[in-house]
Order: C-alpha cells, then structure tokens, then sequence
C-alpha cells in the first residue's frame, strides 16, 4: 500500500543516517560500461542468439553509453543485440544476429565489438560467411559528428559512479519529489547506496542528476488528514530541504 511504501522510504534514510554518523562513507565505483558484460548473457547463451527484452523508451532520459540527452532531434534506438537504449552516434554499427537469421541489425558500439571478438574465436564454415557489417570510415564520421539536437554536457564522475539500476542498493523507486511547499513536485527515481542519496530522471539511467549524502539529515513523517499519508520531510538542521511523497499503488511505474 501506499503508506507501507512511505514506511519504507522512512525506514531506508533513517537507517542510512544513523550508519551514515557512526562510520565515514565510502564510494565503490561501479564498473565502466566497457568492463561490464552488456548483455550479462551465459555461456551457453552467446551474445545474439536469443532476443533480448527492449528496455522501455520511458526508463532512459540518456544515452546508455556516452549518457548524451535524448531530444526530439536526438532520438532514442534499441540495441537489437543486448536491448538497451543508445543514440545513433553509439549504434551506429550493423551485425548479423543468430535470432534474426543473420540479418543485420542495429547494435551498439559495446555489443558489436563483442560480436566481433565472438566472429574470431568461431571461424565461419565455408560458404557460410557471418554476415556482418559496419558503416564505411565516412558515413560513420558524418553519423558521430551531427550536432543537430546532441546535448551532451560533463556529468561529474562521482554521479556516474551508481546506475539507477544499480543491485546492491539499500533501496530505490520512484517517488514525487518538491523543494518546497509551493513548488511544483517532480517525478523522480531514487537510490540510496552507501548512505548517499542519488536522483535519477529515470530508472535506467546510468548518470545521476545529483548525489546527497545523508549525514546531519533527518526524516520526519508529515501528518495528514488521514493515516494514508504518503508525504515525509527531510530535514538538515531541523530546515526543510526536501518533500517526499510516495506513489500510490497504481502508479504504471513503480
């Protein structure tokens, strides 16, 4: 229910607070994209023999790889190889796939270049060649140098140290999120790891809008009318820095 799901939150920052006053914090930087596996496949499960589960275009505000900002301009496209979201300067590439027959599909940068490593370990049987293929030198240039709708600006390395997806997590979800009793609330996905709040825009993303770390802060759960309350405080120094109120049970992404 929805004020168990406030619980929760309440629950997850106090205990990350107190931890949080007894010992220093410490990062555990996650590993890069190209340490990752990235499509996490078995052994017996090679990269492109079975189709992958599309990530919703509603979960990424960025690309996966290079975390540009995704615009009218600047369209979202599927990996056909691992399923994530990437932009066409990071998918550039084409690659036979064993699910789509061979065919050549759109892949990004880190899938193809393991396709590749997978096309030398296994030698094609001949007259079986793999087909695969990537743009020319030129056309590959022209699609990584259009500027058109490309919004990427530096993120910080300490907000890309924890994925919104991250699995070690204390906790994350989404929860309406205000700066203040007359702004407006905003929809936003959160994590906190190591006693440090991060927001996301969305729950794939692979960069934080921002890290908060929780010591000195305090939670307070804000009485409503009802005992369905869903609204709670974080505080710093008994002021007001942010109001949290959970999603309610039919939220489409919770």
């Amino acid at each position: 229910s929805s004020a168990t799901e406030r619980d929760e939150w309440l629950e997850a920052i106090s205990k990350s607070i107190e931890e949080y006053t007894k010992k220093r914090i410490t990062f555990n930087p996650s590993k890069s994209l190209e340490e990752a596996d990235p499509e996490k496949q078995e052994e017996d499960s090679p990269l492109g023999s079975k189709a992958p589960i599309w990530i919703p275009d509603t979960r990424a505000t960025m690309c996966m790889i290079c975390t540009s900002e995704f615009t009218l301009t600047w369209r979202r496209h599927h990996c056909r190889a691992c399923g994530k979201i990437v932009c066409q300067a990071c998918s550039s590439n084409k690659h036979g796939l064993d699910y789509m027959k061979n065919q050549p599909a759109r892949v990004c940068d880190h899938c193809f270049r393991e396709l590749q490593k997978q096309d030398n370990q296994c030698t094609p049987k001949s007259g079986s060649p793999v087909n695969h293929k990537s743009p020319s030198s030129a056309l590959s240039t022209v699609l990584q140098s259009i500027p058109s709708g490309r919004k990427q600006k530096k993120i910080p390395a300490a907000l890309k140290e924890v994925s919104a997806n991250t699995e070690d997590s204390t906790m994350s979800g989404y929860l309406h999120r205000s700066k203040g009793s007359k702004k407006p609330w905003k929809h936003l996905w959160f994590v906190i790891k190591n006693k440090v709040l991060y927001t996301y825009a969305a729950s794939e993303d692979v960069a934080a809008l921002e890290s908060q770390p929780l010591l000195g802060f305090t939670v307070s759960e804000v009485k409503g009318e009802n005992s369905e309350s869903r609204v709670f405080h974080l505080l710093h120094k008994n002021t007001l820095f942010y109001i949290f109120k959970a999603d309610d049970p039919h939220t489409a992404q919770k």
